[in-house]
């Protein structure tokens, strides 16, 4: 498809984490599909990075108000732009007057918490002004239509992805040791210890391992990531599972994550406030079953039993059996995650811009 994109993003290359990474899936779809895309970031530089045919990077701009000037500046000199797209709602007030500016169509990307939250006046009426919403999950875009005036056929879901690197294999003993995981079974969680972010559930996986224990002596849950949180949640492993129980491995390299995954024998993470869960993915991909919690985006990345299962956190006796049930069934059939590899991806992230640019333009903020 011939279009050319101004893409307006936190960040993209440059940058780790689950939204630079759904930036680059999605700008490289766009551009395996003929689009033209320019990115501007926030943050992450591509000095470098061999970036593929179609996509440039401009330098990042730290500041707000000279990321908005440059945005307007690009937008109007470096045009024309057939679509501005917006990743992250927190820049949908520029991302809307730089498209009205040029007239140029208005895609809006969400993630979760994002537009779960913080609903200011004028948040709200930039994400009106799209033209089309994608959303990661189906949880994310019922949450958004709940509060904002938008035709339901504008807000369109397009779920994480998971890269073609995730697939089964032989685990490894060297990190075994390295981390003294022992003879297991390993549960394994993943991601930022936050303050901000405790829905995650690792306290009530802490409560739940002494039952456990008593089944499986030598269970361990191992929590990958770092964060402020993390000295308090090493207390909190001690009042409420022992001194043995939990590992805390800070951060784990790439390379070490792909092992991690295919070491380990369940994903335990039951997170009440995801936007999707792409960590839940990465683990079914290597053929981890998963424990996940009900709330947020999490169904869509665990649909159903072949992939795992949904508990409330706060209910201790449904999550040590949940737990106990999964461990039972064995492995994944990495088969279920093939929808949300990046080739489906690709090709839904093309057909729904070959939508946008036939669509009539709406009216900018039209109830």
């Amino acid at each position: 498809m011939t279009a050319r994109m101004l893409a307006l993003v936190s960040d993209c290359y440059g940058m780790g984490g689950g939204i630079a990474r759904y930036n680059q899936d999605l700008v490289e779809g766009l551009a395996e599909g003929g689009a033209q895309i320019l990115v501007l970031p926030r943050h992450g530089r591509a000095d470098g990075i061999h970036l593929p045919a179609g996509i440039s990077q401009e330098p990042p701009v730290f500041n707000r108000l000279w990321y908005s000037v440059k945005s307007l500046w690009i937008g109007w000199r470096r045009g024309p732009f057939d679509v501005v797209f917006c990743g992250h709602v927190y820049m949908a007030p520029i991302a809307w007057v730089v498209a009205r500016l040029i007239g140029a169509r208005y895609w809006l990307q969400t993630h979760g918490t994002d537009v779960w939250e913080s609903r200011p006046p004028l948040r709200r009426r930039a994400i009106e002004a799209a033209d089309m919403v994608t959303a990661v999950s189906r949880g994310t875009r019922h949450i958004l239509l709940g509060w904002v005036h938008l035709p339901p056929e504008c807000v369109r879901v397009l779920p994480d992805t998971v890269g073609d690197r995730f697939v089964p294999g032989p685990p490894s003993n060297t990190l075994r040791d390295r981390f003294a995981l022992g003879s297991g079974p390993i549960l394994l969680a993943v991601g930022r210890l936050s303050a901000s972010e405790r829905y995650k559930g690792h306290e009530q996986v802490f409560g739940a391992l002494p039952a456990l224990r008593a089944e499986y002596p030598n269970l361990v849950y191992a929590v990958a990531g770092g964060g402020d949180d993390r000295r308090r949640l090493e207390q909190r492993a001690r009042e409420l599972a022992g001194e043995s129980a939990v590992r805390f491995l800070g951060f784990v390299s790439e390379e070490d994550l792909l092992g991690l995954y295919r070491l380990a024998d369940l994903y335990v993470m039951p997170s009440t406030q995801e936007g999707f869960g792409i960590v839940y993915l990465e683990a079914a991909a290597c053929g981890l079953r998963v424990v996940g919690g009900v709330g947020g985006g999490s169904a869509d990345a665990v649909p159903d039993e072949r992939v795992g299962v949904l508990v409330d956190p706060s209910d201790r006796a449904a999550l040590v059996a949940a737990i106990a049930s999964q461990l039972a069934r064995g492995k994944v059939d990495p088969v279920a995650v093939e929808p949300y590899r990046k080739a489906h991806f690709a090709a839904a992230a093309c057909r729904l811009l070959a939508r946008l640019m036939t669509q009539p333009r709406r009216r900018r903020g039209a109830k």
